[in-house]
């Protein structure tokens, strides 16, 4: 028998090699679509648990049980009282880019008669937050101070959490519509608002700076030129809401947005836009051309001021030594300033306040949207 030539055996050896290179990459493939199928499968029992969690959410108020990996989960929706601080704190920081007034106002807004907290649970842990408040006389819920834990973020929670509160809080009969203010991280609301499930009511540019006490101290000593720029009081409040010039000056919108609550143009408002960190200055004799709402409070970024502002913006640098001379009683430290106005108001604003040296700072969002539901 003859044997095999040498190039016979080398065509051979490379085709046997060629095979079992095959043959490895088949076994990584399978391997790969075996750990893929296995994530799939995993996804899915977690995709079947959220729903039966979020059909508890929207359904009733009744604890009820679902099957989660082998263990039993149990979800409930639940009013929170200022008794649940820590746990309703606990949920996630960081928030709205660490501009988040929850921590150092929830103890006050929640025991205000016109706001209520919902919390979503699982398994006695806190993992989603909503206050809900009632403005423009009760016709009018605002959802704000949103939080989802990390660990149960992407799983429809919140929204799940909203739905309930459709359904449960909002379904009273006295409730016509349901606003929210968001900023431009907010990419489920503003999809939300392109495909008209919301009606876009204002659009407010953000300009952020910083200021170290020293630097406010000093602007804060100086005298306005201008006597009719001065504290406004409510009385002003209500003289200004009775005034149709005003108003379609300032407001044309209708609304008025005071610490990310937006208000109708009502005197049954004027109290809850009124509080001991809150300021509202005024420019002009006998009506009002310019309004600024500031808004003092304790952010994870430090201490942060959040002025809205109204109308003829020639005015603003007077309106920051008011507003400076009442936040040194709070916060006799660097500050933050956050400035919403106008789009087209932005460029001026900003030269006018960089006359008094102060620097931009980023934080984090560039944008504030208005936007409005009806519910019935």
């Amino acid at each position: 028998m003859a044997s095999p030539s040498k190039t016979t055996m080398e065509d051979l050896k490379t085709l046997i090699l060629a095979v079992d290179s095959k043959v490895n990459k088949f076994n990584e493939k399978l391997d790969t679509i075996e750990n893929k199928f296995s994530n799939l499968v995993q996804e899915v029992k977690q995709d079947v648990t959220q729903v039966k969690i979020c059909f508890y959410f929207v359904s009733n108020s009744i604890e009820l049980s679902t099957h989660k990996q082998g263990m039993s989960d149990k979800a409930e929706v639940r009013r929170v009282s200022e008794a649940d601080y820590d746990v309703v704190m606990s949920i996630r920081s960081g928030v709205y880019g660490g501009y988040d007034y929850l921590p150092s106002m929830f103890k006050s807004l929640i025991t205000q008669s016109h706001n209520k907290g919902y919390a979503s649970i699982i398994n006695g842990k806190f993992v989603a937050f909503c206050m809900v408040s009632k403005v423009d006389g009760g016709k009018t819920v605002v959802t704000r101070a949103g939080r989802v834990n990390k660990q149960y973020e992407g799983r429809g929670l919140y929204n799940a959490l909203k739905l309930y509160l459709q359904k449960h809080v909002f379904s009273d009969g006295t409730i016509s519509s349901h606003t929210v203010v968001y900023d431009d991280t907010n990419q489920s609301m503003m999809d939300k608002t392109s495909k008209g499930e919301f009606t876009l009511l204002m659009k407010r540019k953000v300009i952020g700076y910083r200021i170290d006490f020293d630097k406010m101290s000093v602007i804060a000593k100086r005298t306005h030129t201008t006597t009719n720029t001065r504290t406004l009081n409510e009385v002003d409040l209500i003289t200004v809401f009775k005034s149709r010039s005003v108003c379609s000056t300032l407001f044309p919108q209708e609304r008025i947005i005071c610490n990310f609550v937006p208000y109708r143009l009502t005197e049954r408002n004027i109290p809850l836009i009124f509080s001991e960190v809150s300021l509202i200055v005024g420019t002009g004799e006998p009506e009002l051309s310019f309004i600024t709402c500031g808004v003092y409070y304790r952010s994870e970024n430090g201490h942060t001021f959040i002025i809205e502002v109204y109308g003829n913006n020639n005015f603003i640098r007077e309106h920051l030594i008011l507003h400076f001379q009442h936040a040194l009683q709070y916060y006799p430290k660097e500050i933050d300033i956050l400035i919403m106005c106008k789009e087209n108001a932005a460029d001026k604003i900003d030269s006018e306040i960089k006359e008094c040296q102060l620097s931009n700072m980023d934080v984090g969002f560039k944008t504030v949207f208005l936007v409005e539901k009806n519910i019935k």
